[in-house]
């Protein structure tokens, strides 16, 4: 298998994006490009060669085509498939490189860190175990490029994004797990749920794996390999953070905050705020407003 050297990452600029709604029967016509391609397929399967060698578009599969280089379809497809696309140009022509002399670079640390400080070492195929954050990004792109933001940079930025977290992807099956976008692409939605269901008393980790289609000790097991805490305790740190702006800000009674932050029960709430804070939620209350009276 051959891998791909783009260099100049922050030259590098998407041209335009698109989704391909194929019939059965339709062949990938034969192609020279001044530009390079991204495929990502959605679904079915198309044949397709890249200078000779044989590449296969299947859904949660990333399929590069470099500029510069003739590539065509194998044989009609068997049935309707569909693939999304993105054209983009670089500073300086693709570097087509031997898994060999790829696999050397990936397997070092320190050749990754001199080597891809500002550029990007892609497998011309990739199959994702996840797709659906790439999906996503894709999503984003196309509706950026129909209804674009104030500044042409975003499409940009989002495009840069996606390969960057591809390449991440790439280096976390050969050095660790530290560069794996997926999972934290994962711990991030995961995140952001919880900031989302803060005040509801039912939201729990069963709720929240769920919600994201994930085993809860999966889930679990990430999120605290990359946080440092448990997501049961992660959960209960923010309705606590809640709860101090509350006893901060407001006149609420003691019950209604803890409420109001998810906890089910007053003895509860004052439990955990005591274990982390080393006060009770009265104790705070008096002495945040002690440290700020304001003379008038």
């Amino acid at each position: 298998m051959n891998f791909i050297l783009l260099r100049r990452l922050e030259e590098l600029r998407a041209s335009n994006c698109g989704i391909a709604i194929l019939n059965e029967g339709w062949v990938h016509p034969t192609r020279n490009l001044n530009t390079s391609v991204l495929i990502l397929g959605k679904k079915s399967t198309a044949g397709i060669t890249d200078e000779g060698d044989a590449l296969t578009v299947e859904p949660g599969k990333f399929v590069l085509l470099p500029a510069e280089r003739t590539h065509r379809g194998t044989r009609p497809i068997r049935e309707a498939a569909s693939y999304f696309w993105m054209h983009f140009s670089t500073a300086e022509p693709p570097v087509a490189m031997g898994e060999r002399e790829a696999l050397r670079v990936l397997n070092d640390p320190e050749a990754v860190a001199r080597e891809l400080s500002d550029a990007l070492l892609l497998p011309q195929e990739i199959a994702l175990d996840e797709p659906k954050v790439f999906l996503d990004l894709f999503h984003d792109l196309l509706f950026e490029q129909e209804r674009p933001s104030f500044t042409g940079q975003k499409m940009q930025y989002l495009f840069k994004l996606m390969l960057i977290n591809l390449n991440e992807t790439v280096l976390a099956n050969f050095v660790d797990e530290k560069y794996d976008s997926t999972r934290y692409s994962l711990i991030y939605a995961a995140i952001q749920a919880i900031h989302e269901n803060i005040t509801d008393g039912n939201f729990s980790v069963k709720n929240l794996s769920d919600h994201l289609n994930y085993n809860p000790d999966y889930l679990g097991r990430i999120f605290k390999a990359r946080m440092g805490r448990s997501l049961g305790d992660y959960i209960i740190d923010q309705r606590i953070k809640y709860a101090t702006c509350l006893l901060e800000e407001s006149n609420n009674t003691i019950d209604s905050i803890a409420y109001d932050s998810g906890f089910n029960s007053t003895r509860n709430f004052i439990r955990q705020f005591k274990a982390r804070k080393g006060e009770t939620p009265t104790e705070s209350r008096q002495r945040y407003r002690t440290m700020h009276v304001t003379n008038r």
